[in-house]
């Protein structure tokens, strides 16, 4: 980390945390968070997959995103159209599965046999649901120090990070305005300027050293309302038309974590 007696730094607040448990289904908005390399503690640990070991997702099965976490106790609780399920932190079954998040494979094993029809019940699709245990390992390489990161079952960085301009100029360009949940991010950060976490690099929270890898591309998740799971094309209509870069259209920052540590909503973020 730079000397901050010979940087200039900025400090921004923290105003969101976001815990996505289950890849895919809907997140859960918490005061607290535990920064460790790959994700958040407990973010995007488990995963619906299908018969083939694929992952799931609202790109494919939009009405994903009814299915609404919450912590209880040591329980991820889940509730989808009235109906409901628990599924204890470190519950998993001896079936070990190969699975497969964007070409990347690894181990994972299946939590519970009735847990996973509970699911495919529901989705009309047969699925299983995994979480990643001691035999689970994934790493994603990137083209700056230092090089690799574990990771979770996210798509590909362990950390999305988005600031509050960011979301406020895309309002200004759309009729109907659109809620954060709508870009599942983990960190919110309160900004005055548009796209700020484009330019960052090094930043820490607390004791949690960050870095920013890259600006996130974004995908047609982003189109799906995560309360009906209605699908149109905003927001990539209107980002294309100011944030499309090489066929790719970004917002929001992806990044990791160097060490771990504890942070909480009102913290600041020290960018130098």
């Amino acid at each position: 980390m730079p000397d901050s007696k010979t940087f200039l730094s900025m400090n921004y607040q923290l105003t969101g945390l976001f815990i996505y448990p289950i890849k895919s289904l809907g997140g859960i908005e918490v005061e607290s968070a535990e920064i460790l390399e790959e994700g958040f503690k407990y973010d995007r640990r488990w995963m619906l997959v299908d018969e083939k070991g694929k992952f799931l997702s609202q790109r494919q099965l939009p009405k994903m995103s009814l299915f609404k976490c919450s912590f209880s106790g040591l329980r991820i609780l889940v509730e989808y159209q009235g109906d409901s399920i628990q599924i204890p932190f470190d519950q998993h079954s001896f079936n070990v599965l190969e699975v497969e998040v964007w070409g990347s494979k690894l181990k994972a094993n299946e939590v519970d046999n009735e847990i996973s029809n509970w699911f495919s019940k529901r989705l009309d699709v047969s699925c299983s649901l995994v979480t990643m245990t001691d035999v689970s390992s994934r790493m994603k390489e990137f083209v700056k120090p230092p090089f690799t990161s574990r990771v979770s079952m996210a798509d590909g960085y362990p950390y999305l990070i988005l600031g509050t301009a960011s979301v406020q100029e895309l309002n200004t360009r759309l009729l109907t305005p659109l809620p954060i949940d709508r870009f599942r991010a983990n960190i919110i950060i309160e900004t005055n300027k548009a796209h700020a976490e484009d330019e960052w690099e090094d930043a820490m929270i607390g004791d949690c050293v960050l870095k920013i890898i890259k600006p996130c591309a974004r995908c047609i998740i982003t189109t799906i309302d995560q309360q009906t799971s209605s699908k149109g094309v905003e927001p990539l209509k209107t980002l294309a038309s100011y944030r499309k870069i090489n066929n790719k259209i970004y917002f929001g920052a992806n990044a990791i974590a160097l060490n771990n540590g504890i942070i909480n909503k009102g913290d600041y973020l020290t960018v130098y």
